[in-house]
């Protein structure tokens, strides 16, 4: 979907990071660099990106066939973000914590970090992390629902970028500062739509419903035959959708006690990619993009080691905060559990992560609204936020 400069969008000049050199982050670097944009592109181990850095860019295939220059190819984080407006942390859910760590010292205020996605809880473990630390008040922080790419490594230095969503779900945390976070984004060729708080987009999480079942329920032949069949079209056979299904209704459930209007799974299927049919095996086998996605080739993938304890498992204990119970949900971490041998209920995003210990569902809402915990509510009519503006006036 190419760039239509009538789409809201400013053409004010910005500077962007993209941090992680994925599948996804490689698509979104060689993106923005086509549209014009001067990206940097970070990534922890220099030699993964050798090839690129020395190329200067990116092969890009698919939807467009172009070649996208990248400049700055680095595994130095101060060099990566250094004089940048939007800072894109585009990474398995588990490296928040490393880059919330490793990025305190070199933020300057006036930056947008986004999280992109998020998965459950990414904007509120990474802000309860940048707060036992010390950084410019004046940063704006949220998180997307999903990543806004469909798009594969094809190579040392190309990429294929087969979709680009209609839109997707943003917020910031708090939800005070949406209206600066959007005005920030809105620079970027992406549709972004604005969800009314981080607890919209984390319990929004398509990943964790797609991703870790399928990968499980196949883990015989993912391993003896070591992959090579198509995750979505194979793996989510009708009994397995069905299953997945039942979790979606679970999360549906937890999600009302925190957001206004949840969308399940075959809604979100409908809207992003235009899916049809009743069922979700029918809505998947109707989406074209999923046609040439693959299937991991081992267990340890991020399909089970990143839904699970980012996607899942904080899902859960929301659940227990409000009282709503998820059996088909906790049945599969359980499975994860035995299969992998691992703790994820211990190692997993929890409540106090994600700096929800103690509080109860009206609690939360009014948290990722204001920022303020609730011995702080009392003060806030007197506080203006750090952009100007009341904190009631978005």
């Amino acid at each position: 979907m190419p760039w239509d400069a009538s789409e809201n969008y400013t053409v004010d000049p910005v500077k962007v990071a993209v941090l992680g050199a994925g599948h996804a982050g490689r698509g979104l670097a060689s993106y923005l660099s086509i549209h014009g944009y001067d990206v940097s592109l970070y990534n922890r181990t220099i030699a993964n990106v050798k090839r690129i850095s020395k190329r200067g860019g990116i092969k890009v295939q698919g939807l467009f066939e172009e070649f996208a220059y990248l400049p700055l190819v680095t595994d130095n984080i101060a060099k990566a973000v250094e004089d940048r407006d939007i800072l894109i942390i585009i990474v398995p859910a588990q490296a928040h914590t490393f880059f919330a760590k490793s990025m305190v010292p070199h933020l300057k205020s006036g930056q947008t970090i986004l999280l992109m996605p998020g998965r459950t809880g990414g904007a509120l473990e990474f802000a309860r992390i940048l707060r036992a630390q010390s950084y410019p008040d004046e940063i704006l922080l949220g998180e997307a629902q999903t990543f806004s790419f469909v798009s594969r490594i094809t190579g040392t230095d190309s990429v294929l970028i087969s979709k680009v969503k209609n839109s997707t779900k943003v917020s910031a945390f708090p939800a005070s500062h949406n209206r600066w976070f959007m005005r920030s984004l809105r620079r970027l060729p992406i549709t972004f739509n604005i969800a009314d708080d981080v607890m919209e987009t984390s319990l929004d999480n398509i990943g964790a419903m797609l991703h870790p079942t399928p990968t499980i329920l196949c883990a015989g032949l993912l391993e003896s035959k070591e992959g090579g069949y198509n995750h979505y079209h194979d793996a989510i056979s009708k009994s397995v959708g069905r299953l997945v299904e039942r979790m979606d209704t679970e999360r549906i459930s937890v999600s009302r006690e925190f957001v206004s209007q949840p969308v399940s799974l075959l809604e979100w299927l409908r809207n992003t990619y235009d899916a049809e049919g009743t069922t979700l095996r029918e809505c998947i086998r109707s989406i074209d993009a999923y046609d040439d996605v693959g299937s991991p080739s081992s267990l340890d993938h991020r399909y089970v080691m990143e839904d699970v304890p980012t996607g899942l498992v904080p899902i859960s204990y929301l659940g227990r905060l409000a009282g709503v119970e998820t059996p088909a949900i906790d049945t599969v971490i359980n499975m994860a559990c035995q299969l992998y041998d691992l703790d994820f209920w211990s190692s997993g995003r929890n409540l106090r992560s994600l700096g929800l210990k103690g509080l109860n569902p009206n609690e939360v809402r009014e948290y990722v609204r204001t920022g303020a915990m609730p011995e702080e509510y009392s003060g806030l009519h007197e506080i203006s936020d750090v952009f100007g503006l009341e904190v009631d006036d978005i």
